[in-house]
């Protein structure tokens, strides 16, 4: 069901721009940790919340509870009103939004510049945060899942400089 691509693919169609961060990006820098959802930093322009809502909307994104998913109508302004995440369930897999990620760097712009691009294959294209960026973030939101990945995430990162 978790389908990363085809939500990527969704989001880019209708000219979102944002950054993947999270386990996803770590995945995407080489990281053999699996990941269920994939986390995104938006932009928070109107033009994009926009954007952004009318790609979840096509996505039928609600809102991701213990229990049954929540419908809710999405929009610019409701996106607006998100101080720091909110956790969607879409047709295709988990899609948190993070508006402002645990760490040193604040907001999109700062996640932006160090992000790098990558290919999803068949034309699909994201920009994925810095593998320092990630670490930062899980080692300040300091949650049991996030420190037990930092070792393997500092090795690789590590190692990915070594070969460099």
């Amino acid at each position: 069901m978790f389908d990363p691509r085809r939500i990527c693919e969704v989001l880019n169609e209708a000219g979102v721009d944002y950054v993947v961060v999270g386990g996803l990006a770590a995945a995407l820098a080489g990281s053999a940790l699996p990941t269920e959802d994939i986390d995104i930093l938006p932009s928070r322009t109107d033009e994009n919340l926009e954007r952004l809502a009318v790609a979840l909307t096509t996505l039928n994104a609600r809102i991701r509870t213990g229990l049954e998913p929540v419908p809710v109508k999405i929009d610019a302004p409701f996106l607006l009103n998100m101080p720091l995440m909110l956790n969607l369930t879409t047709d295709v897999g988990d899609l948190d939004l993070t508006f402002s990620p645990s760490g040193p760097l604040s907001g999109f712009d700062a996640w932006a510049q160090g992000a790098t691009e990558v290919s999803l294959g068949q034309s699909i294209s994201i920009r994925i945060a810095a593998l320092d960026d990630v670490i930062d973030s899980k080692r300040a939101a300091n949650r049991p899942k996030d420190l037990m990945a930092l070792p393997y995430l500092e090795a690789l990162r590590d190692e990915r400089n070594r070969t460099s």
